[in-house]
């Protein structure tokens, strides 16, 4: 193979990370993937990798970046790119580049990222709009914060709205801070900072802001909006790309967004900054330091005509590479098919729904067989369909009108 060596550590579940890998295949480079887990990355009930797109995997412990500047040391090939596009494993993407010499993040900047409440305290300096948080360590502490109610009650450090809960009392909230300090490692084996966020909650629209970043330079590519499914949980059902927001606002999150980055000092790579929409503007609600997920990174490009993933790819082989500007093509929109706890039995409808009009795309995570787990987060789900349209309200709409032809049958 002709091109350049890359080398992906880890990846997520939601699309980006695979678009990544097969956009780095597409260039004629190769591709090494580094993982703790590969039977995780092959089994039903979420996107699956695609062992083609991958000339090498590698074992090792991910989590430990001297264990990943190893493992690439061993490489029979050696790397001109570590990659790194899944939330928990950036902070060990970064250490390593930065220990090879390799393009990549300020790991600084990645850290203030993943801790939210860090991010809250550097983004509040900054001036950086940001909802009324509290960092707190025991249960007990909640009832002096002196915060309205309902509030909302997360993890510092997780990702894919785990453990996101709004709490309409406080002693709503010290139950589910107690709960939150009981589950000391993520679903990667990682040890959680033992403390939790208390904010307040902004009972408005949430949308995110999808950029490329270099040398702190930050490129908008796009504003998606989000829905979300039924409180006390803040699990994702569906987005559309452009948000279209309106009288100045689109440009108004991005430029909190842009903000929010220069405070934590994230400066190289990609970033997903979600926000609220509260009646006097945007805040910021975290900065996700990596690509979308949630095919919200296809959107962008069936809409934009922008890859992020590949962009992504390209920085790290060519760090002087300019950012792209985004055009304007149409709307594009996902839907998910949310799961329900049991065994599937029956799967029928992809067909009918592919052939939708607007429909590019339809995934399905399960077949008869699968067993679903109770999970109130946004890997609680059967598959998605992607759709396109003049507009992401009428994308959303043929996305949603497609995921409704599917049918999986499930029980206890």
């Amino acid at each position: 193979m002709s091109g350049r060596h890359v080398v992906f550590l880890e990846s997520n579940l939601t699309g980006s990370g695979y678009e990544a890998l097969a956009a780095a295949r597409r260039a004629g480079h190769r591709v090494t993937f580094l993982t703790r887990d590969l039977p995780m990355y092959l089994a039903p009930g979420h996107e699956r990798l695609d062992l083609s797109q991958v000339d090498e995997v590698v074992t090792c412990e991910t989590n430990d970046p001297a264990a990943v500047v190893t493992a690439v040391r061993g490489l029979d090939h050696p790397a001109d790119a570590i990659v790194a596009v899944g939330e928990w494993h950036m902070i060990s993407g970064a250490e390593a580049s930065r220990t090879l010499g390799l393009p990549g993040p300020d790991p600084a900047g990645v850290r203030a990222a993943r801790d939210k409440s860090a991010t809250r305290r550097l983004c509040a300096a900054a001036g950086v709009p940001v909802p009324g948080f509290a960092r707190v360590e025991a249960p007990e502490e909640v009832y002096g914060l002196g915060l309205a109610y309902p509030c909302v009650v997360k993890p510092l450090d997780d990702g894919g709205s785990n453990g996101v809960r709004l709490c309409r009392a406080p002693e709503d909230a010290a139950d589910h801070v107690r709960l939150l300090l009981k589950d000391t490692h993520n679903e990667r084996g990682q040890r959680k900072i033992p403390a939790a966020l208390v904010e307040e909650y902004v009972d408005g629209p949430e949308v995110s802001v999808e950029v490329l970043v270099r040398g702190g330079v930050v490129s908008v590519l796009a504003v998606t909006f989000k829905e979300l499914g039924e409180l006390p949980y803040f699990c994702e059902t569906g987005h559309h790309v452009p948000a279209a927001l309106g009288s100045g606002l689109d440009e108004h999150c991005a430029e909190v967004a842009a903000r929010s980055l220069a405070a934590v000092g994230f400066d190289f790579g990609a970033a997903h900054v979600e926000l609220r929409l509260a009646a006097d503007g945007p805040r910021l609600i975290e900065i996700n330091c990596r690509p979308a997920g949630d095919r919200i990174t296809r959107l962008v490009a069936l809409s934009t005509g922008v890859d992020i993933p590949a962009e992504l790819v390209a920085m790290h082989l060519d760090p002087v590479r300019p950012l792209p500007a985004p055009g304007t093509h149409q709307a594009a929109a996902v839907a998910f098919l949310p799961a329900a706890e049991g065994v599937v039995s029956a799967v029928a409808g992809a067909g009918t729904a592919a052939r939708l009009p607007g429909v590019v795309d339809v995934a399905l995570y399960v077949e008869p067989g699968t067993r679903v787990p109770a999970l109130p987060n946004n890997t609680a789900r059967y598959g998605h369909v992607v759709a396109v349209a003049p507009t992401g309200p009428q994308a959303l709409r043929r996305a949603r009108e497609a995921a409704d032809a599917i049918t999986v049958t499930a029980s206890l």
